[in-house]
């Protein structure tokens, strides 16, 4: 795995279609945790929770 047993920070990940989600999406397709922060907390949450590849992805609401 490229990014096995690394975290990957994506700011703007809470939008189901938008560009912060799908580079989360293949940051973690290839074994990275993801962290999402997004003003959207529940959907910075919901983001987390849809990552393949297993547990341990967080969503946070943060205004970067």
């Amino acid at each position: 795995m490229l990014l096995e047993n690394r975290v990957c920070v994506v700011t703007g990940g809470a939008s189901a279609r938008g560009i912060g989600r799908a580079v989360a999406g293949i940051f973690a397709e290839h074994g990275a945790k993801i962290a999402i922060l997004d003003l959207d907390g529940p959907g910075a949450i919901a983001g987390a929770a849809e990552m393949p590849r297993g547990e341990g992805h967080k969503g946070f609401a943060c205004d970067v």
